[in-house]
């Protein structure tokens, strides 16, 4: 998608659960992270473009 220059699209983006997971040792299994987090969208990480803070919540 490339909107023009000011142009302002809504977008909806799906992530797993296991892409927000990290190992939690003591379970030996994966947990999700919940709670404020922020959304990073660009063309790199040295440029991350947008930004958004979300709310993760249990799945």
């Amino acid at each position: 998608m490339e909107p023009a220059a000011g142009e302002r699209r809504r977008v909806t983006v799906a992530v797993t659960a296991r892409t927000l997971s990290s190992w939690d040792t003591a379970r030996h299994d994966r947990t999700l992270g919940t709670g404020r987090r922020t959304l990073r969208v660009g063309a790199s990480s040295g440029d991350p473009g947008l930004t958004a803070d979300v709310e993760v919540g249990p799945s």
